[in-house]
């Protein structure tokens, strides 16, 4: 019988494919010898009746605590019910014009079966919200709380909330709300929430902008600001902004802007401050400047918002943007000026033919019609009569004129066609000036118009190239003389005239200087003398050093300043030279002196001056008495 049981129990574990469990029954039936037990009846042990009272009441116990532990955690996890015990909702309207009065309404309801105790609300506002009034009112000062004390069971309530809401055109504004409450025989605080959002779909401040579509640089032009108040209430501290471009010159408006003072000291001129503005009231602002020429950018946005500006946390609340694109007309045509090879400023002397070269360029992409170009001096030193220009240029005035009748090329300029004019015009002699009355400096610039760029008429452009500014140097003249006799027909010279062969023979040199305009320092005049002519210390100075090198057998006189308006009786000088012809000079003047070099700085022009003045040889060129017996003899048996 016992087989039979173990092949029983083998079988019935057979479908079975962990081994395990096979295991599992036959330790649960065996027993300690490895022998099945008999499983075919149960015997019943008698146990001790307290000991079934204590399990029982431990049971109880453990079951009550588990019950304790599982409320606590519900009603003091935050206050948050798995179902809901106050239920909030908020109405109101879902689109909203900007600066309009509005009123949210929060519903209340109580769904439990007994009174909540303590019941407050907190509103929290969105952005650009005034709050005006409320319906019952709020328990704070700032009008956020409505304590509300006990609701039964099934009770409810309202809260209207009365204000203006501020916001840009397509914002989202959202209000929330948060109710605090301890239901009855509860001793945990518990809160509920909602919220609302609406979307600014409209604003109750309406603005306009006009202004031009096309302009040239440095013309003035107007830009108007229309504003409106299309609501059925009063507006405050409505505030217009303009937003000029970068290369916008601001000039004026109608009214005049904000006078406040920016930190730097500068006046605020773009912004307007309306303090109330009545209900369907219109109003207008004039704004007056010009444009720079920008030649990267030539599109200008012309920005204007309107909105309304709280004093208090100086915010501004954007309602309208308006934009006007206005196009900068750049003709970006160069003009270049050169005078005798320089594009700056450089001095000139009386006398002296001036070179010029403009030069055209068309840097832009449009072509630009009917270019004319010309030149305007302003001097009374230039002597048009002597323009030598092979375009032809037409003279009027103090301006030479060049169209495309004098140069094809200017009826239409191309994009990046260039050109240049060169000419070349004297400037008068002092003799042919007045020194007293006439402006003694050239002052040129080169102008051009044009008919058109590319379709915009633009016959009001005007471009300028740079201008050159040419002073006249000093007019300072150096006399050299070789005498014999002086003016009054007296010796100064001594030896044979002609000059003998193994004779001595001394002359007298003379250096002479006049300024004319403008004080000259740094004054050096020097010469070297020939071989076999001596320098005899013998001399008279009346301004200034005169010294001699016996190194380098030089004469030199220097004048630390010579002021202007002096002539050759005020600053000069004289020294003595003697000669001993020999046979190899018969017949041939003799060369007193090489070539008398001149050098000093016109204070003025801060300009160098140089002069060369003729060599001196003994023919004696400006002594009526002495002159032409410069060649030596020789007195044989």
């Amino acid at each position: 019988m016992e087989k039979n049981r173990l092949k029983k129990l083998k079988n019935s574990a057979k479908n079975q494919k962990d081994l395990s469990i096979k295991n599992g029954l036959l330790k649960i039936y065996s027993n300690k010898d490895g022998t099945l037990a008999d499983i075919s009846h149960l015997d019943i042990k008698r146990q001790n009746g307290w000991r079934a009272v204590l399990i029982s009441l431990a049971a109880a116990a453990i079951a009550i605590s588990g019950l304790t532990w599982l409320g606590f955690v519900i009603f003091n996890n935050g206050g948050d019910f798995s179902q809901k015990s106050l239920k909030l909702e908020f109405f109101g309207p879902q689109n909203v014009s900007s600066g309009n009065e509005l009123i949210y309404v929060l519903d209340y309801k109580n769904l439990e079966k007994a009174g909540l105790s303590g019941l407050e609300v907190i509103f929290r506002y969105p952005d650009g919200f005034e709050f005006i009034s409320a319906d019952p009112p709020p328990t704070n000062e700032f009008k956020t709380a409505w304590r509300l004390g006990d609701l039964a069971k099934n009770g409810g309530g309202k809260i209207q909330i009365k204000g203006r809401l501020i916001g840009q055109v397509g914002s989202i504004k959202t209000i929330n709300a948060t109710a605090s409450f301890q239901p009855q025989n509860f001793s945990s605080v518990f809160k509920e929430t909602a919220s609302f959002s609406n979307q600014v779909t409209a604003s109750i401040l309406e603005i306009g902008l006009e202004g031009p579509a096309q302009i040239l640089p440095e013309k003035k032009t107007s830009y108007k600001v229309t504003y409106q108040n299309n609501s059925g209430q009063d507006l405050e501290n409505v505030k217009i902004i303009a937003n000029y471009p970068p290369n916008f010159v601001f000039q004026q408006s109608t009214p005049p802007p904000e006078s406040e003072a920016l930190a730097d000291g500068q006046k605020i001129n773009n912004q307007w401050l309306i303090a109330k503005l009545e209900k369907g009231q219109k109003g207008e602002i004039e704004i007056t400047g010009g444009y720079l020429a920008l030649r990267q950018s030539p599109a200008a946005n012309f920005i204007v918002q309107a909105g309304f500006y709280k004093k208090e946390t100086n915010e501004f609340f954007l309602q309208q943007e308006k934009t006007v694109t206005t196009e900068v007309a750049n003709s970006n045509l160069t003009l270049d000026l050169i005078i005798n090879g320089s594009n700056q400023n450089q001095p000139i002397n009386f006398g002296q033919t001036l070179t010029y070269s403009l030069v055209y360029k068309n840097l832009g992409d449009q072509d630009l019609d009917e270019v004319v170009l010309s030149l305007v001096f302003d001097s009374g030193v230039l002597d048009l009569a002597s323009l030598e220009d092979k375009h032809g240029g037409q003279v009027a005035g103090n301006a030479i004129t060049w169209s495309k009748d004098q140069i094809s090329e200017l009826d239409l300029v191309r994009p990046l066609a260039e050109g240049t004019i060169d000419f070349t015009v004297k400037v008068k002699e002092i003799g042919e000036v007045n020194v007293e009355k006439d402006n003694l400096q050239v002052k040129s610039q080169a102008r051009a118009s044009l008919a058109k760029i590319g379709e915009m008429a633009a016959a009001d452009l005007k471009i300028v190239s740079n201008e050159i500014l040419n002073n006249i140097n000093t007019d300072v003249s150096l006399k050299v003389e070789g005498r014999y006799f002086d003016d009054d027909n007296i010796a100064v010279g001594s030896g044979p005239l002609p000059p003998v062969v193994g004779q001595k023979t001394s002359f007298r040199i003379y250096w002479s200087l006049s300024n004319s305009l403008h004080e000259i320092t740094g004054v050096t005049v020097t010469t070297k003398l020939p071989a076999g002519v001596s320098w005899v210390n013998k001399y008279g100075v009346k301004a200034g050093e005169v010294a001699y090198s016996a190194k380098t057998n030089e004469i030199a006189w220097t004048i630390n300043r010579v002021p202007p308006n002096k002539n050759f009786d005020d600053i000069n000088v004289w020294f003595d030279l003697a000669v001993v012809p020999t046979k190899s000079q018969v017949k041939k003047l003799l060369i007193l002196t090489d070539q008398t070099i001149f050098n000093a700085l016109d204070k003025v022009t801060n300009s160098p001056i140089s002069q060369t003045g003729k060599a001196v040889t003994s023919n004696l060129e400006d002594d009526q008495i002495a002159g032409g017996k410069g060649l030596v003899i020789d007195i044989t048996e």
